[in-house]
């Protein structure tokens, strides 16, 4: 199977309307275009803890960077700050992990100028 692309919601400066705007999460992962304008929201929804990874690509003097997790507790609901360039995968997109997917939603947006 492959990553699945995540859609991107883009606000505005009245805002955007959170209810159902998530999508649940997959085994294979998520992708989606990078910028420096979007946030990633994640919201577990199952009765234990879940990790989301967020992949960063390449090496530094050959050494492997490392990925970084997000541990959300059991009813968490959390918004990731924008990403930098060095998330930014070789086909311009940022890749998301699941350790478990379900109960696991998630989504992105962008933010206004």
């Amino acid at each position: 199977m492959a990553r699945a692309n995540l859609a991107v919601t883009k606000m505005t400066r009245a805002g955007v309307n959170l209810a159902g705007a998530l999508t649940p999460a997959v085994v294979d992962g998520h992708a989606f275009g990078f910028s420096a304008k979007r946030q990633l929201r994640i919201k577990n929804t199952s009765t234990g803890p879940r990790t989301v990874t967020v992949v960063i690509p390449g090496q530094v003097e050959g050494q492997p960077l490392g990925d970084v997790p997000y541990v959300l507790a059991a009813g968490a609901d959390m918004l990731v700050p924008p990403f930098t360039p060095i998330y930014r995968q070789g086909d311009d997109t940022v890749w998301i992990n699941y350790d478990d997917p379900a109960g696991v939603q998630v989504s992105v947006y962008e933010l206004p100028v």
